[in-house]
């Protein structure tokens, strides 16, 4: 096409638009600059466009923050951790006692108020400083013996009650023989028994077990809420009634839901009993009559929830449970807030009970089945 046709053309569009206008070569040529800049200005912004794209797709990530690992401690070091304050108040004083001396009458005197502070009971005090006398007579002892030999009579006065515990009290198994475990958990207030219950419960649940627990302290409505949330987080199925009603007719309404439902474990929790008071004692021992009516072995174990801080109060009450209700079994809480830790070892020493478990923190993993060995050897400082 030549330039005298495309005049021609041009000409007739502005005809079409009624425009009275004729074109000459100069509108030719101003018509082909306004094209040639709309073609270019057209390239620039196709250009710059995925740049544009991009920055915008970049302002609107949001930074994400690192996942952080969270540490798990192992059991070992929370229980050495836990009785700490125990060891470095009472026991770990133990070992200034042998600077370089020998063993003599004076550090015999000391050690021995070392422990009764440490409230193992008068008995076995009495019945370690003899054998130590005897084994000083054929023998230098320095701290590292001491503390070897201080170790060796503890764990032999205390196994045997320890090998008494039943293992399926702590590890669930689906092979296992079949039928709801009853277990009573009794205690003062202030102990820690709701609390251990709701973590014993979340134990059970992610070992696969189906739980039940019954909230009997009807005489504490925040005792009832509080286990309810570690019902909650833990999936275990609570039973709990208006606040008031009968504790025994509740511990015969849970094991009864618990029979319903075939479940594994059914957890009593109980009032804060206080231990001098007669007709409470006797309460708990209907709750225990009422089990058995439903199931002639029930309960099956009785765990008294110990506070490691109450000391010597803490074997009386023991005393006093076990004498009403037969206990199978001791829960130990509180180590960490206390230096009477060692006290476990008087009162199963003294009432042929074992300990189940060990509380050092308030976390789920701060509590855990109780091993001789690991005791001892974070109590020593072995």
């Amino acid at each position: 096409m030549n330039v005298e046709a495309i005049i021609n053309l041009i000409q007739m569009l502005y005809n079409s638009l009624g425009m009275d206008r004729n074109v000459n070569v100069g509108d030719l040529w101003g018509i082909a600059s306004i094209f040639f800049m709309l073609v270019v200005i057209f390239i620039t912004i196709f250009k710059k466009r995925p740049e544009i794209a991009k920055v915008e797709v970049e302002e609107k990530k949001v930074p994400t923050k690192p996942v952080e690992k969270v540490e798990v401690v192992p059991w070992p070091i929370r229980l050495k951790n836990g009785l700490a304050r125990s060891r470095q108040e009472v026991w770990g004083k133990l070992d200034n006692l042998f600077s370089g001396a020998k063993l003599d009458d004076d550090i015999l005197e000391n050690i021995e108020e070392l422990l009764y502070g440490a409230d193992i009971g008068p008995t076995m005090v009495t019945e370690l400083i003899d054998q130590l006398q005897e084994k000083a007579k054929t023998e230098d002892i320095g701290a590292g013996e001491f503390k070897k030999f201080l170790y060796d009579f503890l764990y032999n006065r205390l196994k045997d009650v320890q090998e008494k515990i039943d293992p399926s009290i702590y590890e669930y198994s689906a092979d296992g023989p079949k039928g709801t475990k009853v277990i009573m958990v009794v205690g003062v207030n202030g102990a820690g028994k709701t609390t251990t219950i709701g973590k014993l419960a979340t134990k059970l649940k992610l070992q696969g077990a189906k739980v039940v627990v019954g909230a009997c302290d009807t005489f504490r409505a925040a005792a009832v809420d509080q286990l309810q949330v570690w019902c909650d987080r833990a999936g275990a199925h609570m039973i709990r009634a208006k606040e008031g009603t009968n504790p025994s007719g509740v511990a015969y309404e849970s094991l009864q839901e618990a029979l319903k439902m075939e479940a594994d474990y059914c957890i009593l929790d109980t009032a804060g009993r206080l231990h001098t008071k007669g007709n409470l004692m006797e309460e708990l021992k209907k709750n225990k009559r009422v089990l058995q009516k439903l199931d002639p072995k029930a309960p099956n174990e009785v765990f008294l929830v110990v506070d490691a801080i109450t000391g010597q109060n803490a074997i009386k009450q023991a005393e006093e449970f076990n004498k009403a209700l037969d206990l199978s079994g001791l829960i130990f809480t509180k180590c960490d807030g206390s230096s009477k830790a060692g006290g476990a070892v008087g009162i199963v020493q003294q009432l042929k009970v074992p300990i189940v478990y060990i509380g050092v923190g308030e976390t789920v993993d701060d509590i855990n089945v109780f091993n001789l060995d690991e005791y001892l050897g974070a109590l020593l400082n072995l």
